[in-house]
């Protein structure tokens, strides 16, 4: 806003605007040309149709005659042989030229009816536009006014920019994890599924897609005064849609708390500015390295998208993206023999605070081929960041029971029981691999049960979890036996699962 003036006040009012009536338009030249030329074409192969139909009656009676000729028959010429041979090689000389034009004229006529077929159903659909041409009646809809009242005590001239708040517009987040080897960064594209219901289209904008939630309220929080009491009975309040009650059980407070639930649908802000520039593609990505720009405020985060689209009023979601990152990766292989046999191809990405994430479902891709999905939620992500990119058919592995022992304990009325396990893996693929192998055995809380690991085979033992580890190297076509024993004394007579 500037202006030598004074906004003294702003008031918001709706206008009811009634149904309006169907508006005829004149149908384009360029249909109207078609149509008629249309029409002349369909009487022209009307015409030429009936001309074929006459040439092939004409013809079938030439063979009808002939076929019926008494001349043929016995009597109605000499005898001779010659002669009667002379005659049947004209019949079939004459009734094969027949034949021919016959099946010319009636392929020249199938040829016509498809292509009258053809014209008369274009002339169908540029008819039914002909007869539908017009503005569509409109319902009644509700037109929206905002009335600023001004005060200047001198002539003057100005400018006033409006921004106001929509409930039913958003978008949500969603991304794109693209690695395609081993050894190059990995690839996260930011995109955004934005969606409006306003009432409104909007034509040629800018977006800028907002972290900041505009239905908190930015209001410093009050505590009132908490009375200890015995609970009677649990009071019951009607909280509003998309928060979480908060009551408290054993005490009464003379003020109730209600607070966005975790799970509540986020609607995160827009802003819109008009553009003459316009993006139409629906769901397609296009390939640019950064389409946004990306500024940090104090709680929230804003992309300024570069392109400007039209978002249409029905709620449909518009895909768009709005900038990438390429983030150094570590590339390792997992296998857990004891419920897959596969190896599992993994990306731990480090620093990922620094991507200004939000939470939503991501794409991954590998080699450019999906290779499944997953949901990134910053709230819970460890230190390092941890993608799979799918199996590794070319490792393969093979887990089994080598050896079961059974004796008794140091008391009588304990039994050790002994298990050995063997796991076989082998590298077919053509390049060394670094692997995380893990296996396990287990715990117990029953202190008349003893666990004991007897054999690692060089794992490390996580004893809260009895997870086992092993950190191995593989070469191409390298092979690779992995054992480890452990023991459970327990009381003969109590079984253990």
């Amino acid at each position: 806003m500037y202006g030598n003036f004074l906004i003294l006040d702003v008031q918001y009012q709706t206008e009811y605007v009634p149904p309006s009536a169907v508006e005829p338009t004149v149908v384009p030249e360029k249909v109207q040309k078609e149509i008629s030329w249309l029409n002349d074409s369909i009487l022209f192969i009307s015409f030429e149709k009936e001309r074929i139909a006459a040439k092939l009656h004409n013809l079938n009676e030439e063979k009808r005659i002939i076929t019926e000729n008494q001349l043929i028959k016995s009597g109605g010429i000499s005898d001779t042989l010659p002669e009667f041979k002379e005659v049947v090689a004209f019949y079939r000389e004459k009734l094969d030229e027949i034949n021919e034009l016959i099946h010319v004229w009636k392929k020249r006529q199938h040829l016509l009816i498809a292509r009258e077929n053809k014209f008369r159903t274009r002339l169908n659909e540029l008819q039914n536009y002909a007869r539908n041409t017009g503005q569509p009646a409109r319902p009644a809809r509700t037109r929206h006014h905002i009335l600023v009242t001004t005060y200047s005590d001198v002539s003057t001239y100005g400018k006033i920019g409006v921004n106001y708040l929509v409930a039913n517009a958003g978008w949500i987040p969603a991304y794109d994890l693209r690695a395609q080897n081993t050894t190059d960064p990995v690839t996260i594209t930011y995109k955004a599924h934005v969606y409006q219901s306003t009432g409104e289209d909007w034509d040629k904008v800018n977006l800028t897609l907002s972290t900041y939630n505009q239905n908190v309220f930015a209001k410093k929080p009050t505590i009132g005064i908490w009375r200890l009491d015995y609970t009677i009975n649990k009071p019951r309040i009607n909280p509003r849609t998309g928060a979480a009650e908060k009551v408290s059980v054993q005490a009464t407070q003379n003020f109730y708390s209600q607070e966005e639930a975790e799970s509540a649908k986020k609607e995160l802000s827009l802003e819109v500015l008009k553009n003459e520039e316009e993006i139409t593609f629906d769901q397609q990505l296009i390939s640019i390295q950064s389409m946004a720009e990306v500024s940090q405020n104090f709680s929230s985060v804003e992309f300024s998208v570069k392109l400007s689209y039209t978002i249409k009023a029905d709620g449909t979601h518009k895909l768009m993206v709005v900038t990438s990152e390429k983030m150094e990766a570590e590339f390792l292989h997992y296998m857990l023999p004891r419920v897959n046999k596969n190896a599992f191809l993994l990306a731990k990405i480090g620093d990922w605070e620094n991507l200004s994430l939000l939470p939503g479902e991501a794409n991954i891709y590998f080699k450019q081929t999906i290779v499944g999905n997953t949901y990134l939620d910053p709230h819970i992500l460890a230190d390092t960041m941890e993608i799979t990119l799918g199996k590794d058919e070319g490792i393969i592995s093979k887990r089994k029971k080598t050896n079961e022992e059974q004796k008794k304990g140091l008391l009588s009325k304990n039994i050790v029981k002994t298990y050995t396990f063997q796991i076989v893996i082998k590298n077919t693929s053509r390049a060394s691999i670094n692997m995380n192998v893990e296996d396990q055995i287990p715990i117990t809380n029953n202190e008349e049960i003893t666990i004991k690991l007897e054999d690692g085979g060089g794992a490390k033992l996580n004893k809260e979890t009895g997870r086992l580890t092993w950190e191995i190297e593989m070469k191409p076509g390298e092979e690779k036996i992995l054992e480890f024993s452990y023991s459970v004394e327990h009381d003969k007579d109590k079984p253990v699962s």
